[in-house]
């Protein structure tokens, strides 16, 4: 296999009695199998493990050493997962993308958090079929049984660059940001505790060292985050990278696409200096959904044994030259990977199963619901109120208002609903919007306007929290200077549209010329002035920071998920046995005629004196003039080489 662009690989650089082995890896796949949109019933290029099984074929063919490994989040995020766990697996078939791992021969994996998402029964059954031992070093069950192998070690026959074999013993372990034990209470509360990732990590290095591995491998189901993370966070890849006795990362959660070129003695490709981190272990981050396939390549050359510091007598192995980078799925031609139909010849097994399945996912997400009576669409969900966010906060009310009716103790107080908008655009990319026309609407809109299965839950909380909760959602926005000269753009791309919540039953005005309360993922709080101004209950009362309100969200949300500190800090009601997916499919199938939502003006940004500024979003915005034009933008041009179509607006 080529490397086009990059740096002599390492393969190339291994000699003598060195051992080149290349480690692949997936992550954050979302049980993204087939290059297919269920949502849009259509076809997907650039993701998909599918398409990474082309170039997983083709490495296998171009190197004799090859170790193939996922990093979680791969049962949930996609259709195929809700037709998973409603018909598939309960059926007694394997889960699609556990017979895909199968039948491709993935050597190890880990979990991430969604993987929890529908419940521990569904994710026991879905692991049960597996061929390949899942690691997951900082899950525990409460009571005191280790829940699955907390590291793995591999053995494995490797050719060296003169054609001799060896044994090389392969360390495996992996971790999930602690921070799952809230965001899926619901399904783990009394039944699983979560540890640190970074100290967890560091004593399963060194059981395997004890244990005689020669390479340990990390798979960290993590974000990079920063080198001076707390203990506990969320995002601590860069720490793990560099303990002790790590050979190598692999990186995800965020969904981020991260090659490191971190080649001991070798140059970066793009600044031509020695790596500025040599002591920390190559890592990958290869991105979501099947985008990208990781690949880190290391070198090791072999060394006496010269004392009985390891369990066994063998010789030694030392990694003495790396490489990391990832490969996009549409590279996946210049790489010298055959086309889809052409490999899955030599899996016709697999090719019989894949078919069956996505027959099954498209009939599961065809089933009717009812009607829309307007486009339910996404393009300006960030910068103004919609119809398709107005339905969901409109249906999880309908669902929540006879519980809280049920509840005395809540009788009189104001009753607001949180919605994010979940296809928005942003670091997802340009074609991630939601984008569903007027009439029929069948199961597969519903998912699409609600991806995950999050319960419905209900909060009390105060009026300062909600000021806290929506501070923390206007950190989307770029602070705008309106003395500047030229247009600036208004939404940071980095900053999650999920976590983008409006909070219906309220006004308020954001004010963008003050600067952003929280970094883009919410993991810094700054003191600044506040954004929120004129806030307001529905009535037209000001809302006091002494006051109380019920909010209805989600459980991810409760939770404090997406680092929403005030929901996390307000009191959970009740949390309902049902999703907000659900509620949203029954709210539309117990309508009488056609959904119309009636949006309500929940926010607006405040005028700023004819200040321009510029926001981007997919191409689709296009299909909807009388929006554009009743929110005032105007085109500004082609689409910029990320896809984004920019407009401008002045505030």
């Amino acid at each position: 296999m080529t490397l086009p662009g990059q740096i002599v690989t390492a393969q190339a650089t291994a000699a003598g009695s060195n051992v080149h082995l290349r480690v692949l890896a997936t992550t954050d796949l979302h049980a993204h199998l087939l290059p297919y949109d269920y949502i849009t019933d259509k076809r997907a290029n650039g993701v998909g493990l599918a398409h990474l099984a082309e170039i997983i074929v083709a490495a296998r063919k171009a190197s004799p050493n090859v170790l193939l490994v996922d990093n979680g989040d791969t049962l949930q995020g996609a259709p195929l997962a809700d037709a998973a766990v409603a018909e598939i697996v309960p059926s007694g078939r394997l889960h699609p993308m556990i017979a895909a791992m199968n039948a491709l021969g993935f050597d190890a994996a880990t979990l991430g958090n969604h993987d929890f998402d529908f419940g521990l029964p569904h994710l026991v059954a879905s692991l049960d079929g597996a061929e390949f031992p899942v690691v997951s070093a900082n899950a525990r069950c409460t009571n005191g049984t280790i829940c699955l192998p907390r590291r793995c070690l591999l053995e494995r026959h490797v050719v060296d660059a003169a054609g001799q074999g060896h044994v090389l013993q392969i360390g495996v372990t992996g971790a999930m940001p602690p921070q799952v034990a809230l965001w899926n209470k619901p399904h783990l509360q009394g039944q699983m505790v979560f540890d640190d990732i970074v100290s967890t990590v560091a004593t399963e290095v060194s059981a395997l060292r004890d244990e005689g591995a020669d390479v340990i491998l990390v798979l960290a189901h993590s974000g990079y985050g920063a080198l001076d993370a707390a203990p506990g966070a969320e995002n601590v890849a860069l720490q793990v990278a560099q303990l002790p006795g790590v050979d190598a990362v692999v990186a995800g959660h965020t969904h981020k696409v991260r090659p490191e070129h971190l080649m001991s003695g070798c140059p970066d490709p793009n600044s031509g200096a020695p790596s500025a981190a040599p002591s920390a272990a190559p890592m990958v981050q290869p991105g979501a959904f099947g985008s990208h396939l990781g690949c880190i390549d290391l070198v090791l050359e072999r060394i006496e044994q010269t004392g009985s510091d390891r369990a066994n007598d063998g010789p030694r192995w030392r990694v003495c030259q790396t490489q990391a980078v990832s490969f996009a799925t549409t590279q996946r031609r210049s790489l010298g990977a055959v086309p889809l139909r052409r490999m899955l010849s030599d899996f016709p097994k697999l090719r019989l199963d894949m078919a069956r399945e996505h027959n099954a996912t498209r009939s599961y997400v065809a089933r009717p619901l009812g009607n829309s009576a307007v486009a339910l669409e996404t393009f300006f969900s960030v910068l103004a109120p919609c119809a398709a966010t107005q339905l969901v906060a409109d249906a999880q009310r309908d669902a929540a208002d006879p519980l809280i009716a049920a509840r005395p103790e809540l009788a009189g107080l104001p009753i607001l609903s949180a919605v994010a908008p979940f296809r928005a655009g942003g670091r997802s990319g340009p074609r991630n919007y939601s984008d569903v026309p007027a009439g029929p609407l069948k199961l597969r809109h519903a998912a699409d306007l609600y991806l995950y299965p999050n319960r419905l839950s209900v909060l009390r909380i105060t009026g300062q929290g909600i000021r806290d909760w929506l501070e923390r959602s206007a950190s989307i926005y770029r602070q705008i200077d309106p003395g500047a000269d030229g247009p600036q753009q208004l939404v940071d791309p980095e900053f999650a549209s999920y976590n983008f919540d409006r909070i219906t039953g309220l006004h308020y005005q954001i004010d963008i010329s003050k600067p952003p309360r929280t970094s883009a993922e919410g993991d810094e709080v700054y003191d600044t002035p506040a954004r929120i101004c004129d806030l307001r209950l529905i009535d037209g009362r000001p809302l006091t920071p002494e006051d109380e309100v019920i909010v209805v969200t989600n459980s991810y949300r409760a939770a404090g998920g997406g680092h929403m500190r005030a929901a996390a800090a307000a009191r959970e009601v009740f949390v309902t046995s049902f999703s907000v997916r659900d509620a949203v499919a029954r709210y539309i199938s117990d309508a009488t005629r056609a959904v119309d939502p009636v949006i309500e003006p929940t926010f607006s940004l405040r005028p700023l004196g004819g200040v321009d500024v510029i926001y981007e979003t997919g191409k689709g915005a296009l299909r909807h003039p009388k929006r554009l034009a009743a929110l005032g933008l105007t085109a500004m041009g082609a689409e910029n080489p990320e896809g984004f179509y920019p407009f401008c607006l002045t505030l």
